[in-house]
């Protein structure tokens, strides 16, 4: 059994946005928080710093970066990888108004009109990770959007992109993923 030291990495989703409290699909439409939104991302924050992180990050899309500013947590570094998926013709339309159009669209295996394949996403979640893992034994808050947070899930856990449908999160939820012994695990989901 090793007692090696590994790195984890807890991941929030931003806060509440006029979209997410809509269902709408919000790819790389630049949104803000709601009052609402802001408020509890400011509750939010010391209810994190028992975990002593060693660098914040965000998504580069305000919602997700004044998420994390919000948290008061420490100087926030940005990465283009933590963007949510494009949803290309997709953008800004619910669930229910695309499968009116193709009845049995999924979001974890189709295609996107002119918007990101999965398998980019996916790799661009599998490099992040694989940054992640290489930087030691490191406690790493990331704030990003709810489909990126549930494939990263699914990668860091070693499950195929099309697990990602089973993890469900809310604005403002808190994941917590790392390691026993040499095993990937979850720690928290949605807390």
């Amino acid at each position: 059994m090793s007692s090696e030291k590994r790195n984890e990495v807890v991941l929030v989703r931003h806060g509440e946005t006029p979209w997410s409290e809509e269902g709408r699909f919000a790819g790389r439409t630049d949104l803000p928080l709601t009052p609402n939104g802001e408020a509890l991302a400011l509750e939010l924050g010391p209810r994190l710093v028992h975990y002593g992180f060693d660098r914040v990050m965000a998504s580069p899309l305000f919602r997700a970066k004044r998420t994390a500013e919000l948290f008061k947590l420490g100087p926030v570094d940005l990465d283009d990888r933590l963007v949510e998926r494009d949803y290309g013709a997709y953008e800004g339309l619910t669930t229910a108004e695309i499968r009116a159009k193709d009845p049995v669209w999924n979001v974890w295996k189709d295609a996107v009109p002119n918007g990101e394949d999965i398998e980019d996403m996916t790799a661009r979640v599998d490099s992040f990770i694989g940054d992640l893992r290489a930087g030691g034994s490191k406690r790493t808050l990331v704030a990003a959007h709810g489909h990126f947070i549930r494939l990263f899930t699914a990668r860091w856990l070693g499950l195929d992109t099309e697990y990602a449908r089973l993890f469900r999160i809310g604005t403002l939820g808190v994941v917590h993923l790392g390691w026993e012994r040499e095993n990937p695990v979850m720690h928290k989901w949605n807390a």
